[in-house]
């Protein structure tokens, strides 16, 4: 398969410094570069590339233009799976812990059964796996009409099944082993490569 992995809020032409979600891991009020969603999200696309090259799939990393731009450029790829990258947070860092507990996997509300939802069944089930969000992990259809109408931007000019995922919150204590180095945070990376597998295997008949 191809997968598209998409680190969104960085390279867009009209909004240079979006640096997306934040989280105010040290206390101190003050947004520092190593708390922003955009630095993270690099790590988890990198170690999500390497776990699906590790299984015998392409790659096609992205990281510039505007959404639509970027959901046309992976039409013409004609990938197999398009992620888009990011990381949650309600409280912008200002208070420190009192976000959600979950991680959250959306897919296109349009999509049929085999495509959309088994494959966010599919990441959901390995991104449980891990202790810290266990039992907590939520997929959600994506649609234009309703609360998920921002996850639905990043996606919906896609043909191939498309997820937005949001495995953690940047700041929610909880969620702070996965945002202490490179390491910690690669196991959100290797989920979801295993997730996409999984379900490529399904579609396969492979057990």
């Amino acid at each position: 398969m191809i997968v598209a992995l998409d680190r969104q809020h960085v390279g867009k032409p009209h909004r240079i410094d979006d640096q997306g979600a934040w989280g105010d891991f040290d206390g101190d009020g003050k947004h520092d570069v190593i708390e922003s969603e955009s630095i993270w999200t690099a790590l988890i696309s990198l170690s999500a590339e390497m776990e699906l090259r590790r299984l015998g799939h392409s790659v096609y990393p992205m990281s510039h233009g505007r959404y639509s731009q970027r959901h046309k450029d992976a039409n013409k790829v004609g990938v197999d799976v398009y992620v888009a990258l990011h990381l949650n947070s309600l409280t912008g860092g200002t208070r420190s812990g009192q976000s959600g507990n979950y991680g959250a996997v959306f897919y296109d509300g349009r999509s049929s059964r085999a495509n959309g939802p088994a494959l966010a069944d599919a990441i959901g089930a390995e991104l449980g796996k891990l202790p810290t969000l266990r039992s907590k992990v939520r997929i959600w259809p994506a649609k234009s009409t309703d609360w998920t109408s921002r996850a639905y931007s990043t996606i919906r000019g896609v043909r191939a099944p498309a997820i937005c995922y949001e495995p953690a919150f940047l700041d929610h204590e909880h969620h702070r082993v996965f945002f202490e180095n490179a390491d910690s945070v690669s196991v959100l990376g290797q989920a979801l490569a295993r997730g996409i597998h999984a379900w490529g295997q399904a579609r396969q008949g492979v057990t």
